[in-house]
Parts: C-alpha cells; structure tokens; sequence
C-alpha cells in the first residue's frame, strides 16, 4: 500500500489529502484561483501545473465559487417594508374604537380587512404578502 501525504501546500493554501490520495479543496482556495484568474495574476497552465490537476477541475472550481455566490445573495433579502394604512375620517380619539379596515399594501397586492380580524392571522397575512410564510 503506497504512503500519502497529510497535506500539501499551493499558493500558500494547506491542502489536507485524505486517505485513497484524494485531495480537499477549500473553498477559500478555489476563490483566491478564481479571483487570480479573473485578475489576469495566473494563467490556466500555471494552476494546472502548480496543483497537478486537470483543467476541467479548475473550472469546476470556477463554477462552484459562482454557485457559492449565487447562493449568498438569494439567502439576503432586499429591505422591505410593508405599509398598514387604517382609514378613519373622524377625530383621532374614536380612530382606535371606530377603525372600519385595515389595508394591507404589499408589492404587487392590496387586501382591506375588517378592524376586528384576529392579530395572529393579520401577521400570518402579512408574512404572506412579504414571501415569508
């Protein structure tokens, strides 16, 4: 049975080895590949050379940083705000008592609801308007 490295390094990055001889890239790795070859500061041969593989895994690694950012900005959301207009023309001291609806203005949707809908499914309502149910 041959004998393996625990680990190697290339362009200063430690790359752990496992047992079979299969190496672990870290992510952090295939960005800094990325991010010099998209620099110009390396050229394809150089990465191939340097870390012994073929360049169809650079271009994996290449498609998994994209894939990893991707994933980073539809985890955030956009600010959103709703809006909760309560109609009311009388004084301000009978708008608590007297609110006829509620309207509930969402992107693309406005809902009027009576004054005496349950708080829990106003918030369940809510949360729908925003995508977040």
């Amino acid at each position: 049975m041959g004998h393996f490295p625990k680990s190697f390094t290339a362009y200063g990055f430690t790359i752990e080895v496992h047992a079979g001889g299969r190496r672990v890239w870290p992510q952090s790795f295939k960005r800094f590949v990325n991010e010099k070859l998209d620099n110009g500061e390396l050229i394809l041969a150089d990465v191939i050379k340097e870390c012994n593989v073929s360049q169809s895994l650079v271009y994996k690694w290449r498609a998994d940083v994209k894939a990893s950012r991707i994933r980073k900005t539809t985890e955030t959301e956009d600010a959103f705000f709703s809006e909760i207009a309560i109609q009311n023309d009388g004084p301000m001291e009978t708008c608590v008592n007297s609110v006829a609806s509620v309207t509930l203005r969402g992107r693309e949707i406005e809902i009027s609801l009576p004054s005496t809908y349950p708080v829990d499914d106003l918030i369940k309502v809510i949360l729908s308007l925003e995508a977040r149910a």
